[in-house]
């Protein structure tokens, strides 16, 4: 019961956390956790003694958040970026080390060198997870997002390796650099190769598990929930840093992405709605519990420590300036010779580029990693004690600390913030891969057919123009489309309470409208609501598409109960946008009126204009006919999505758009390919 009560203080103190969030937007979330966590420390009635094994921490939190990290990376971007990640994840790890290690033997003679080396080592690798909770209300350029991603992903297996040896060499007094080295190389390209191999075997097991015909959504989902956690103590049985093994079966999942279909599309948003839910409750977490740690860290050097608090509060910050300046110092020549190579020739950095430079410094704090690492220094050492093990504990937390809260309230102020110019690069991005798709469909007619190619040629021209639309109006009509769906809900209950809807029907019915209202909520809360008119306005014509569509199948009698229900639904929503169009804030009477237009084109597609409607000319005389040509419609659409899947792969491989804006393309593309589907 006492586990149980301390996950559900952890899951409640996670919630908590997203709600404070949002009444203190200048403090960044993993912030809002920590003292979350520390105030639950502190009041908790009675001793809270909740001490985290590193081990178990690593594999049940760390290895699952990188491991979700590194399936998103671009592997483009990772390769480019290659000598300047491995640059920091090994040359500037081990740089802190000696600097902090012999600063701090300097500052407090009373702590030996080698243990001075571990602390130096536990404070080299930047927290993965803290990097990516505080880079995002910032705008940072691509290369920085890669190399602050990159380091973050490589960095721990160095730190850990070089910790241990420091430890090794305090414990027993000795310390041999040929075995360090080797050590380090094994545990290094080891851990890289058995997570390409373990990656690839996954792969081979989900493959002949489809063949078969037994995968599912869920059983892929799971399997790839439980992939990081097996390869990460497979890794550590055999020697090899499991970190990187985690890693390397990530990134693998990039090099094979799957092929552009109706199925993929619902596996892809599956997959991500768990992970965004698992890596948001694991994040949370491990910041709460960070949190609670640190009383336990901190107090006992504070209460009985040979230092007093002026020193120890001073030594925190000069380790904590030492740590910021020779990353400062190593990424500024990093990024000189960068520039030097890439054909700038003897020119010096702007200050801009310093700038950025300087952003990027702060941008890597240290965070849950760095304190697991120091909470495994031994307590004994040889036949005494550890030295001063409290003090390099209470150090490493005060580091912490300040570099959390130096990215929260530096680096906003040194690089621009991420709505405004993620806005400017979602809508050009929109705009370059709509007008290639129009182009390709263009080339294509002959192929495909000049009616259905000049439909949905129709369709795009009008979604290029819809980028041109005010924000505030974009928001009022994506609220508006979330009433509906509640609406039409209401009504699919009350049909089947009286009898009027059977229960296979409305069931399905009430499936599909949920799905539609999550992804809705799905759009609005990763922020496209407030960044792209055109998904906002795009994604309330597809949920009405994806909910008004019938499912094909079943019996004569069945198919008809259905049709009859999505016809129900449409004048459902018609009825309500229709009371909504006399309101008295005119963006909503605005919003009322478009989504009628809209719904009307989708319940009339013999209609004139933009929508769903067929171009002037003859049309199909027979049912047949008409049938035959939307059926080739569709397929012109469907081959339209494939392409902007395409058109949005070239921009990001080709550096035109970043990672972010990237993924939340291709989730638009994956809402249509459903509506697509489901009509």
């Amino acid at each position: 019961m006492e586990l149980l009560e301390i996950v559900l203080l952890l899951l409640g103190a996670v919630l908590a956390s997203s709600v404070l969030d949002q009444m203190m937007p200048r403090v960044s979330l993993p912030l809002v956790q920590i003292a979350l966590g520390a105030a639950i420390a502190a009041l908790w009635a009675g001793p809270l003694d909740l001490e985290v094994d590193p081990e178990l921490f690593l594999v049940l939190f760390i290895a699952p958040l990188l491991f979700d990290e590194s399936r998103r990376a671009s592997k483009k971007d990772l390769w480019n970026s290659k000598g300047g990640i491995v640059s920091l994840a090994v040359g500037l790890v081990l740089a802190i080390v000696l600097v902090v290690g012999f600063a701090l033997h300097w500052l407090v003679p009373s702590v030996p060198l080698a243990a001075a080396f571990a602390l130096g080592a536990a404070l080299g690798p930047t927290d993965a997870v803290a990097v990516s909770s505080l880079s995002k209300d910032v705008r940072l350029s691509t290369r920085q997002e890669t190399l602050l991603s990159g380091e973050a992903l490589l960095n721990d297996a160095s730190g850990v390796v070089s910790f241990q040896f420091a430890v090794a060499a305090a414990v027993t007094g000795a310390f041999s650099l040929e075995q360090a080295g080797s050590a380090f190389a094994v545990s290094f390209v080891g851990g890289l190769a058995l997570g390409v191999v373990l990656g690839l075997a996954f792969r081979l097991v989900i493959k002949a598990i489809r063949s078969r015909g037994f995968e599912s959504t869920t059983v892929h989902v799971v399997f790839e929930a439980f992939t990081p956690f097996i390869v990460y103590l497979v890794a550590e049985a055999a020697g090899v840093s499991g970190i990187l093994a985690v890693v390397a079966a990530g990134l693998l999942a990039t090099l094979f992405p799957p092929k552009a279909s109706p199925a993929a599309a619902r596996l892809g948003i599956a997959s991500s709605s768990v992970w965004d839910v698992l890596t948001f409750v694991l994040n949370g977490v491990v910041f709460v519990l960070l949190g609670m740690q640190l009383p336990r860290a901190i107090l006992p050097t504070w209460d009985g420590g040979a230092l007093g608090l002026p020193q120890l509060l001073g030594c925190v910050l000069v380790l904590t300036v030492l740590v910021e300046g020779v990353r400062f110092v190593w990424l500024l020549v990093m990024e000189a010779v960068h520039a030097h190579s890439g054909g700038e020739g003897g020119r010096r950095l702007s200050k801009a580029q310093v700038r950025d430079v300087l952003a990027t410094t702060l941008s890597g704090p240290k965070g849950a990693v760095t304190l697991s690492i120091a909470f495994t220094i031994p307590l004994m050492a040889g036949d005494g004690p550890f030295p001063e093990r409290d003090l390099l504990i209470f150090l490493a937390s005060g580091v912490i600390l300040c570099t959390l809260l130096l990215a929260n309230f530096v680096v906003p102020l040194l690089a621009p913030a991420r709505d405004a110019a993620a806005g400017d690069e979602l809508r050009d991005a929109s705009l370059a891969v709509l007008r290639n798709v129009v182009a390709e469909l263009d080339a294509r007619a002959d192929a495909n057919g000049l009616v259905p190619t000049r439909v949905v040629m129709s369709r795009y021209v009008e979604r290029i123009e819809r980028l041109d639309d005010g924000a505030e109006r974009a928001e009022r009509v994506v609220e508006l489309r979330a009433e509906v769906l509640e609406r039409q809900k209401g009504y699919v209950v009350w049909a089947m309470g009286t009898g009027q809807v059977g229960q296979r029907a409305g069931e399905g019915a009430l499936d599909r409208l949920e799905r539609a209202r999550s992804l809705l909520a799905r759009q609005r809360k990763a922020g496209k609501a407030s960044a792209s008119a055109h998904g906002r306005r795009r994604s309330a014509a597809l949920v009405a598409r994806h909910a008004f569509g019938r499912r094909r199948g079943g019996s004569a009698g069945e198919r008809e109960e259905e049709r009859l229900l999505t016809e129900n639904l449409a004048a459902c929503a018609a009825d309500y946008l229709r009371t909504r169009q006399g309101d008295a804030d005119e963006a909503v009477a605005d919003a009322a009126r478009l989504l009628l237009a809209e719904l009307e084109h989708r319940r009339r597609p013999d209609a004139d204009g933009p929508g769903d409607a067929l171009p002037a000319g003859p049309v199909p005389p027979s049912r047949e006919g008409r049938e035959g040509l939307l059926r080739r419609v569709a397929d012109v659409e469907a081959e339209g999505l494939r392409l902007e899947l395409e058109q949005i792969q070239s921009l990001r491989e080709q550096g035109e758009i970043s990672r972010e804006t990237a993924r939340d393309l291709r989730e638009e593309v994956y809402l249509m390919q459903l509506g697509l589907n489901a009509a």
